[in-house]
């Protein structure tokens, strides 16, 4: 009986030391991957026939669930307000590395679909620990403002939104700033 109750004990321990804003500790592996299938869709390039509107169309939802293996939901929380708020490190096509970390957030409606979704950041190629030191500390402040705007200038940090990008919330893409 001692055995049982200690274990219990210890398995309610850690539960509690989770962090309630990593991703395991709200989901399954296979919602997790259900719900970096739908971030993925807002955030990555559409396969070539589909438009920025026509990529939420049921018959691209494969081509979004393949990409799930260069994706990680890297930290994850569900404010009062049912606000979602994720950090994601994903794929960058760019010449200087080939990751980087994004954060935003979005609402469900009362049918789990993820409505008035927002890129909030980007931040520049870097490597993978310097993508989730860097990506905790914006994701707390995130949380806290809903926005980043103490690091907006500091391109250690962002890449965009910058002088020259903006998020339009509209067409679920970053651009130019007119």
């Amino acid at each position: 009986m001692r055995k049982i109750l200690l274990l219990g004990l210890i398995g309610c321990a850690m539960l509690c030391c989770q962090k309630k804003d990593e991703p395991l500790s709200h989901f399954t592996p296979s919602e997790r991957d259900s719900l970096l299938a739908e971030i993925i869709t807002y955030v990555y390039s559409p396969p070539s026939e589909a438009t920025t509107q026509t990529r939420f169309d049921s018959k691209y939802r494969k081509y979004f669930v393949a990409q799930i293996s260069k994706f990680k939901l890297e930290k994850y929380f569900v404010n009062e307000e049912a606000v979602h708020f994720y950090y994601i490190i994903r794929p960058a096509r760019s010449a200087e590395g080939n990751i980087r970390g994004v954060g935003g957030l979005f609402k469900k409606d009362a049918d789990g679909k993820i409505i008035s979704f927002k890129e909030i950041f980007n931040t520049p190629v870097l490597e993978l620990p310097e993508l989730q030191q860097r990506g905790a500390e914006m994701f707390q402040l995130m949380i806290r403002d809903e926005n980043v705007n103490g690091y907006l200038k500091n391109s250690d940090y962002v890449e965009w939104p910058n002088k020259y990008l903006q998020y339009d919330t509209v067409r679920y893409e970053w651009i130019p700033v007119n």
